[in-house]
């Protein structure tokens, strides 16, 4: 649970609280009541969408205010990818359950621990159909693993909008929902009938109206706010760290030096990715071997999901301006806590000197090539020439690793631990 770190002991209490106190906000709101909740279909009490709309605007103000303010950052934040197909089949089975059996699962497990005849037998149906998908799965796997994906995308993705447009509509749109709702309840109200007469206590009186008009002043203030304030893009996110990330670039502390790059490539203790951000001619005249050409505005959040996410980074271009400036961008994007301190993104490292240096080294096989402490002072073009573009075919791409064994160097590369991707969704 970043920022924290719990044992396995602490995380199961602390999902047990939050599962206890969740079922315990849909008992009180009525939800243990199969009768509440069918109501919805009927039009005569929409106390289902209130709470869960409520739930849902609530959540999601509070989630992209603080994404605005950098207190969170949303690209770590577990969105489910999008499979359009099995949604729209599994929410339209989730609704004629629903209608017939008056709970969902998660409802049904609230009206059961309240010891409702109803609601343990909708669970037993429940497992019963768990265990039947389970068992026939293999029949459709092609189906819900690949029908209508999308991958990971909201409205905002998909509109081409920042997320404050997308959060004011939603607001509006659910103030609108409320209205019509109780325009609908007074429509079709009926009398209550002696069968609802036991469930009198989970009637809550209505809301005063001032709290209410609070509450909606807070919702239209807050998802202002957040339109204002706009949703903060890579540029902000490095503006915001920029002190620190050139702290990190003056101290030398993330250049490595290309004996210890080399000792790397011929190591294979830990997934090693370098990224060479040189113009496309340079690459193609010459680049190290495995190294895979990206222009800086492709490190995109999207492009960095796809990393390894245990591997090593190294950033290289002819000399170091390209590479600090990409550095910048992977620092930001690749680290797992963004609470943590810029100095402890140790998974992003710059190649010292850069290409010209490698091949000062292996190349040229100068004496007096300086190590990582030195900045590179050149203009970051090639300054080799070469007969023919050889790409990775070059000897030196990938010298001997016996000419790394003859040059002292300090180590600084330190194998990143393995992050556990958590995922998200209603059970």
């Amino acid at each position: 649970m970043a920022p924290w770190s719990f044992s396995p002991a602490v995380e199961t209490a602390i999902t047990l609280l939050i599962g206890f106190c969740f079922g315990f906000v849909l008992e009180r709101a009525g939800f243990g009541n199969a009768r509440n909740l069918a109501a919805q279909f009927y039009l005569h009490n929409m106390r289902v969408l209130k709470v869960m709309f409520t739930a849902i605007v609530t959540a999601m103000l509070l989630v992209f205010f603080t994404s605005a303010l950098g207190w969170l950052d949303f690209e770590r934040v577990a969105v489910p990818a999008t499979y359009l197909g099995p949604a729209v089949l599994g929410g339209l089975l989730l609704g004629v359950g629903f209608i017939l059996g008056g709970y969902c699962p998660g409802t049904s497990l609230v009206a059961a621990s309240t010891l409702k005849l109803d609601g343990m037998a909708f669970v037993a149906g429940v497992a019963a159909g768990l265990l039947a998908f389970a068992e026939t799965s293999p029949m459709f796997w092609s189906f819900y693993n690949t029908a209508g994906h999308l991958g990971r995308v909201t409205l905002a993705d998909l509109l081409g909008v920042d997320a404050g447009w997308v959060v004011l509509g939603v607001v509006a749109m659910a103030l609108g929902a409320f209205a019509f709702a109780e325009l609908l309840e007074r429509k079709f109200a009926r009398p209550e009938s002696p069968a609802d007469a036991g469930q009198a206590e989970t009637r809550q009186p209505p809301a005063d109206r001032r709290w209410r008009w609070a509450a909606v002043g807070a919702a239209l203030g807050l998802a202002a706010a957040t339109w204002l304030v706009g949703q903060p893009s890579l540029e902000r996110k490095i503006a915001r760290a920029q002190s620190a990330l050139d702290a990190s670039l003056r101290s030398r502390t993330v250049h490595i030096d290309p004996a210890e790059l080399l000792t790397l490539m011929h190591g294979n203790q830990m997934p090693l990715v370098l990224l060479d951000v040189r113009p496309e001619s340079d690459y193609h005249v010459f680049h190290l071997l495995d190294a895979r050409r990206v222009a800086l505005n492709d490190l995109t959040p999207q492009w960095a999901s796809r990393l390894p996410a245990n591997a090593v980074v190294v950033v290289m271009s002819n000399d170091e301006a390209g590479a600090h400036e990409a550095w910048k961008r992977l620092a930001v994007l690749l680290n797992p806590n963004p609470y943590a301190p810029v100095t402890d993104r140790s998974r992003v490292y710059v190649l010292a000197g850069g290409v010209n240096r490698w091949l000062d080294l292996y190349q040229a096989n100068r004496g007096d090539v300086p190590g990582p402490e030195v900045p590179s002072s050149g203009d970051d073009r090639l300054a080799h020439r070469f007969t023919a573009a050889l790409g990775a075919r070059h000897a030196v791409s990938r010298p001997p690793a016996t000419l790394a064994s003859g040059r002292s160097f300090h180590p600084k590369v330190k194998a990143p631990a393995a992050r556990r991707v958590v995922g998200g969704g209603c059970g």
